[in-house]
């Protein structure tokens, strides 16, 4: 019973269980003569959404013009459609082709939104992504800059320098001149690495604050580096950032459902893919 509950709840049953009773209406109103290929039939749900829709754009009941001229509006619509299928327009168009796709695609989700994720799914979510959803370190650090081509003897310099810093000389006024800021507050691992590339970024996170130390490498050249105050990663809990996970949740239960739902849908049809003749190579 259990199980049948679980199937009863997955989003891409129900999108099955839609269509299987689209196509048996379908197939019934063939012999109905209301649905026959030359009638069209305005009914009253019909009236009352254009009526509606009308409504919400002017904010105002449609006089009884106009509310004809959305009836032939939507006349006009159906005939010209019913003699497109006849002419077989909707057929080898890749924009029709397309937008039939893109319409399927947007059926699948609004089935998917549908669901609605419990505290459960998503702390689960979470724990199966901790790399979306960590706070990674945080570090405020000042670096002194040392391009190689610069020194003759690059270890020498870099140690005359670490004792001046180490007596208190302002680093503003030791090294090379950078593009890049010297003083950082509070910036992350990632944020290091788009600055300085990863091999620096990597380094630095392991620092403690204390005091110079070095030399660091990165993709400019060496640094010499004090690490001044330092925040852990951490992971957040769940009420801190329920929205963001539940949108990262449902953007993969859409792409699942999508995927089950086309894999699903292909084992009905024989695929064939025949082999393209090989050109010769020319002499």
């Amino acid at each position: 019973m259990s199980r049948f509950k679980d199937i009863w709840r997955e989003p891409l049953f129900h999108f099955l269980l839609i269509g299987a009773l689209l196509f048996l209406v379908f197939d019934v109103s063939q012999d109905d003569d209301s649905t026959a290929p030359n009638r069209i039939l305005v009914d009253s749900g019909q009236l009352a959404q254009f009526v509606a829709r009308f409504e919400r754009t002017r904010l105002r009941p449609p006089t009884a013009e106009e509310l004809a001229g959305l009836i032939e509006g939507y006349i006009r619509e159906e005939v010209y459609y019913r003699e497109a299928l006849a002419m077989g327009l909707d057929q080898d168009d890749p924009v029709v082709r397309q937008r039939l796709g893109l319409k399927l695609d947007f059926l699948l989700d609004d089935l998917a939104a549908e669901e609605v994720p419990d505290d459960e799914l998503l702390t689960a979510y979470m724990q199966r992504n901790p790399d979306k959803f960590r706070d990674e370190s945080q570090h405020s650090f000042v670096q002194v800059y040392f391009n190689p081509d610069k020194h003759q003897d690059l270890a020498a310099e870099l140690k005359k320098v670490l004792t001046r810093l180490e007596d208190g000389a302002p680093p503003e006024t030791q090294g090379d001149r950078m593009l890049v800021g010297q003083a950082y507050e509070m910036a992350g691992q990632s944020e290091i690495a788009r600055v300085f590339g990863d091999s620096f970024a990597e380094q630095l996170v392991e620092l403690q604050p204390g005091g110079w130390v070095g030399p660091l490498n990165s993709g400019y050249g060496v640094h010499l580096v004090k690490v001044t105050a330092r925040e852990d990663e951490r992971f957040p809990a769940l009420e801190e950032i329920r929205g963001e996970v539940q949108r990262e949740y449902m953007a993969e239960r859409r792409q699942e459902l999508k995927d089950a739902t086309y894999q699903k849908l292909r084992e009905g049809y024989e695929i064939i893919v025949e082999s393209a003749a090989t050109p010769q190579a020319t002499q």
